[in-house]
């Protein structure tokens, strides 16, 4: 990964050697040698010049467009020696460096240098002075810290305001009206850092301002405004010492050049500087709001920047931490609302960001759904896994619609199964009922999957649908890196038992007794047996879902159950008459094709045992 800036990171230990590059005597780059500086011509893909660009491994630094032959790629590397040398290697293969009027490097030759020093390539010239020294920076403070979003300032800091300044009514409302148009405009706007920088200079009347981020240890010149046209980020380079003492003690400094011999050569031409931090809502520094004065004024004297004026730039950084503090809880509640809505629906998941509370783990009760896809080894080994993908996203996407269909909660894809609850987190009274309506409505939108896919399968999409209701441990399953909200216990183990339990009776959807008691009777259903399954220790008493049922409903379902009575008070040969007659009348009833085979199997010579539970064969 590589970065574009043109500001370089803070030296927290030491300052870096501040770099000034030049082409024709005009400074056409501003850096620091923190790191090895890679320096030539443009390369396919790069930015355009004059421009660093940081890597992993050092940085390179680009002064002139690719069609420059007079420059080599990669031309001369300088290579940070501590904070009084340099070495300096020649790494063109044909052209020289010189580092003095009496040394030249040849291609490949290396040489330490004292700094300060200046390279020169071509047009080209390259000068690295000695790091600023902070004794040689009288910076002053404003008394308190600034304070970070969400804080409230002390009277002390409010009073600071007022005192030695004079104030008259059209400045003031100058100053507020700029100020209100940076905290209203939106953190997330493309010029909202153009629009900061600009504040700075006409609000306390700067010569150039920046904002300036402060990320992996490093300063980068987000935007940057100046009076003086043919001033760039990156010709203008603010001060490290300036920075460093912002982001090491979170307050407001302002400075006054001496403009002796002893000021560093990146602050010649500065009178005046003011910098303040950016902070985020922990009162880490972010980055800075920085400005300066160049030259001097009317009267010939020193433009300086008074504590009033260094309050109004944090007054203005103040906002800019708000609005990027607003943006990063708004993007944190979009990251949220993404996140959310996968599982619930757009409602739900609204009230979610509401309230996150509600996903902390609880007791409810709650109806849970499996859904399986019938035959999915068989059909996956015939389609190959781009159809198989294919498939299973057409399906499960279509059985999902109908879970956020009927405010459920889509809990978990398992392969081919997909897992829905209802009751939580969100409490709902009729969380059975909208559970088996969506089961119903899932298996009629297979019908559309199964006419999209017949040609290929040469066969219809089944699925085997169980549902069971009752008290679940609900809350995140997941971690804090992935939200996977659920239910966990016995609940959840009986209805994943219940759906496997599909192909054994002959039903595309069960449902269990606890969900069948809280179903209006208008969901028609009828008893299949009572079953032992894997690892669940008491019997499980199941109810066929009918979606559509016959007109002769009733007279089919008391029929079934008189077979099954017979069967379970082992009168077998009851049991065996009239399931032949339901065989006979129905053909088409699986329900019915499976009652006769268990009912076969007991009338089989030497089988003993209780025929009033149907311990099944497998999961």
């Amino acid at each position: 990964m590589s970065s574009i800036h043109s500001e370089p990171p803070d030296a927290a230990s030491q300052l870096a050697p501040p770099v000034f590059v030049y082409h024709h005597r005009q400074r056409i780059l501003a850096t620091v040698l923190n790191t090895t500086l890679d320096i030539g011509r443009q390369r396919e893909g790069e930015p355009d010049a004059a421009v660093r660009v940081d890597h992993t491994d050092g940085a390179r630094v680009i002064v002139t467009p690719i069609d420059d032959v007079e420059v080599s790629r990669s031309h001369v590397a300088l290579i940070p020696d501590g904070e009084t040398s340099v070495t300096v290697k020649n790494l063109s293969g044909s052209l020289p460096v010189r580092i003095s009027p009496h040394t030249t490097l040849q291609p490949g030759e290396t040489a330490a240098a004292a700094i300060p020093v200046l390279v020169q390539f071509g047009e080209y010239a390259v000068r690295v002075d000695p790091p600023e020294d902070e004794d040689a920076l009288d910076l002053e403070g404003l008394p308190e810290r600034t304070v970070a979003p969400g804080k409230r300032a002390s009277t002390a800091e409010v009073t600071l305001l007022t005192e030695g300044a004079t104030l008259n009514e059209e400045s003031l409302l100058r100053w507020l009206e700029t100020v209100l148009g940076v905290f209203q405009s939106a953190a997330n706007s493309r010029d909202f850092p153009e629009q900061a920088a600009q504040a700075v200079v006409r609000i306390v009347q700067l010569d150039t301002a920046a904002m300036i981020r402060f990320t992996e240890d490093r300063w980068f010149i987000e935007a940057m405004h100046s009076t003086d046209s043919e001033a760039s980020d990156s010709t203008w380079a603010p001060s490290q010492t300036l920075l460093s003492k912002v982001r090491t003690e979170k307050r407001t400094f302002r400075h006054v050049p001496n403009m002796g011999s002893d000021t560093p050569r990146s602050l010649q031409d500065v009178t005046a500087l003011v910098a303040a931090p950016i902070l985020d809502g922990d009162g880490n520094v972010i980055g800075a709001l920085y400005g300066d004065r160049r030259g001097t004024s009317s009267s010939g004297g020193v433009p300086d920047i008074n504590p009033f004026e260094a309050k109004l730039v944090e007054l203005l950084a103040t906002g800019i931490a708000a609005g990027l503090a607003r943006l990063k809880e708004e993007q944190a509640a979009l990251a949220a609302r993404v996140q959310f809505e996968q599982f619930f629906t757009p409602q739900l998941a609204e009230q979610l960001e509401r309230d996150p509370n509600l996903l902390e783990g609880r007791d409810a009760d709650v109806t849970v759904l499996f859904a399986d896809i019938r035959g999915f080894s068989r059909i996956s080994e015939r389609l190959g896994p781009e159809k198989t993908m294919a498939l299973i996203q057409d399906a499960m996407g279509s059985l999902s619609e109908c879970v956020k269909a009927h405010d459920g909660v889509l809990v978990d894809y398992i392969g081919d199964e997909l897992m829905a609850m209802w009751g939580a987190p969100v409490s709902q009274p009729n969380h059975a009922t909208l559970a088996c309506r969506a089961a119903r409505q899932m298996g009629e939108s297979l019908g559309e999957v199964s006419e999209r896919w017949r040609t290929i399968l040469g066969e219809d999409v089944e699925i085997g649908i169980g549902l069971n209701s009752g008290i679940a441990r609900v809350g995140n399953t997941g971690s804090r890196h992935r939200l996977k909200y659920g239910p966990l216990g016995g609940v959840v183990n009986i209805a994943s038992r219940v759906q496997g339990a599909t192909k054994y009776l002959g039903a595309d959807c069960l449902v269990t007794a606890s969900t069948l008691e809280s179903l209006p009777e208008s969901l028609s259903a009828r008893r299949l047996g009572r079953v032992s399954v894997v690892n669940i220790q008491e019997p499980i008493d199941l109810y066929q879902l009918v979606s559509h049922p016959p007109e002769d409903w009733k007279k089919r379902c008391d029929s079934h159950e008189q077979a099954l009575t017979a069967l379970e008070e082992e009168n077998i040969d009851e049991a065996m008459a009239r399931v032949n007659v339901l065989a006979l009348d129905y053909p088409e009833d699986r329900a019915v094709a499976s009652l006769a085979r268990r009912v076969g199997e007991a009338a089989r010579p030497g089988q003993h045992g209780n025929t009033s539970i149907w311990t099944l064969p497998g999961k």
